[in-house]
Order: structure tokens, then sequence, then C-alpha cells
């Protein structure tokens, strides 16, 4: 975004269709990375309304050229702890005054300001992280970060073919988001100094090596995101979820992250040391009807998945 041909900030984001509508969204629908897609230039002000505003300006934009009927955002930098906040988040206010519609997404974060290794040890739970990370470790497994951006390619198999694992566990196929091809993309563009690529690798019952988990961290200005993470059901024995999160929990506080997001709120991810908080989702639409329809849709389309899911004696969804 220019003024006076001044670059203020970027802003990136997915675009996707459900019912034949076209959507830009940051993130897409079903991808729970709590992320924004808005990206200031070093060195400049960005306080919470300027932030609305220029969200504002890119929706006029992207309806002007006809590049989505609606835009929706989740906006990291906007969060409050939910710890003073229990009904409504103050963010809310602004929102409201400016016209803009939202919805409070919870999500994680490990708060890492002025914390050593120890304070972060401390942090975790006893049977859902201490007891993994140590029983792991005695089972002989340990985290490899991928340096040589040759070995990406390779790394991008084993990942996406763990994804498809997991998901395939949920009645789905990973998202177009997900893809390797752009995968890549996002890596090499941050590499190397803003993303870590890790794995962790152990011997089975035989002696064999295998990598068992895999994970992409994304940083900025002090800040971790975990990005996309994955394993392999048959290695779940051998624990190797909890030192893929906690091998990447130590070197972001080694490098001074002060923040490191687990990107969602789902209940595993708490034993981390995690605070929850509140981060808005903010909706704009070209006409009214848009996001009508598109809850509409989405409500078939969730309908027929549950149906599926039944009948296979999967989990339903929402």
């Amino acid at each position: 975004m220019d003024v006076d041909e001044q670059t203020l900030a970027y802003f990136i984001g997915a675009k996707f269709g459900i019912g034949g509508l076209s959507i830009l969204g940051a993130p897409i629908d079903g991808i729970n990375t709590t992320t924004q897609g808005l990206v200031y230039v070093d060195g400049l002000v960005h306080t919470k309304e300027e932030r609305v505003r220029l969200y504002k300006a890119i929706a006029e934009y992207v309806f002007e050229h006809r590049i989505a009927l609606m835009l929706q955002v989740t906006d990291w930098q906007m969060r409050e702890d939910l710890d003073g906040y229990p009904d409504k988040p103050y963010y809310s206010n602004l929102l409201e005054q400016m016209g803009v519609r939202y919805s409070g997404w919870p999500t994680l974060y490990v708060d890492m300001e002025d914390k050593d290794e120890e304070d972060l040890w401390a942090g975790l739970h006893y049977k859902s992280a201490k007891y993994s990370i140590n029983k792991a470790a005695k089972c002989g497994l340990y985290c490899r970060q991928i340096t040589d951006l040759g070995e990406l390619d390779a790394f991008l198999d084993t990942h996406y073919d763990q994804l498809v694992e997991v998901c395939a566990k949920q009645g789905k196929k990973p998202r177009p988001a997900q893809a390797k091809s752009r995968m890549k993309a996002v890596v090499e563009s941050l590499w190397p100094d803003r993303v870590r690529v890790h794995e962790i690798i152990g011997p089975d019952e035989n002696g064999v090596e295998h990598v068992m988990a895999t994970g992409i961290f994304c940083l900025d200005k002090g800040q971790c995101a975990y990005w996309t993470g994955a394993s392999y059901q048959r290695y779940q024995k051998y624990c190797p979820n909890e030192p893929l999160v906690w091998e990447a929990m130590r070197q972001m506080a080694a490098m001074g992250v002060r923040t490191f997001n687990l990107c969602g709120s789902h209940p595993y991810k708490a034993k981390y040391g995690t605070k929850y908080c509140y981060v808005p989702r903010m909706v704009f639409v070209k006409y009214e009807w848009v996001l009508e329809a598109k809850n509409t849709f989405k409500k078939i389309y969730n309908g027929i998945r549950n149906k599926i899911a039944k009948i296979k004696g999967r989990k339903s969804f929402k």
C-alpha cells in the first residue's frame, strides 16, 4: 500500500471459493493459523485503529478490482489476553465504532519474554509434555534442523505425506494452501533468517532410524508462529510431537523471541505453558447477501461431510 509514493505495508492472502463465491482470506477457512496478512514496513507507527483503516482500504481495493466479494482477516497483532477480558476484549469497542464485523478467535501462545530455558521447562505440564519429551529422549529421538535448502524437497515430501495421513484420520484432504509447492514458496521466501525447518528422527524397534515428525516455524520481529506440523501415527508411541515443539521453543528463546504462537486453541496445545488470547477475525463484504450466502453454503458443505464422517465412523465438523 502506497501513500505519496511511500510503502506503508504489504498484504498477503489466499483466494478460495465456496458455493461460487470468491473470498480472499488471511488465513482461509479451515486453516487455524491465527496470523495477519498485513505486514508493516519497519519503523512506521501501526496502532490498532490504523490497522483497521488499512484493512478497510484493502477491502475497497479488492472489491473495486473484482478480486473477491469478501475479505476476511485474522490479525494476531491485535490480540488481547483472555485474562482480564473474560466476556468482551477491548478491541471490540474499536471495531464496533468503525463499523467492522468481527468475531473473537481464541488461540494459545507461550509468553517467552525474559524467560530462559529453565523457566520454559518449568511451565510445561508434567504428564502431557515433560513426560513425553523425556520418553522421546530415552527412546533415542533427536531434533535435526534443515540448514541446506537443497534438502527442502525431501523434507516437504515427508511432511506432506504425514499431513495426508493426519487429514485422512479426520476424513479430509490437505487444503490447497498446504500443497508442497506453496509450502516450498513460503519457506524459500523466508529463508534463512525468518524460518526454521525441523524434523524429529529416531530408531524404531529394529533400530532403523525414521523421520517421525516434522514442523515449520516462521519468525519475525521477536515473534514465532508454529505454522505447520505433522507426524506418522505408527510412531506415536515414541512421543515425537512434544520434542518437536520443545526444541523449537528452546531455539526461539535463545534467539530472543518473545512470543511463540501455537496458532490455534486445540486443548493439546495448552501443555506447553501457554496463555489464551482473543484474536479478532474481521469480515468485509461487497454485498450484504454475500455473508449469508457463504454461511449457507458452509452449512451445506459441512452437513455433507458430517454424513460421510458418520458413515465412516469419524468425528463431525462444525
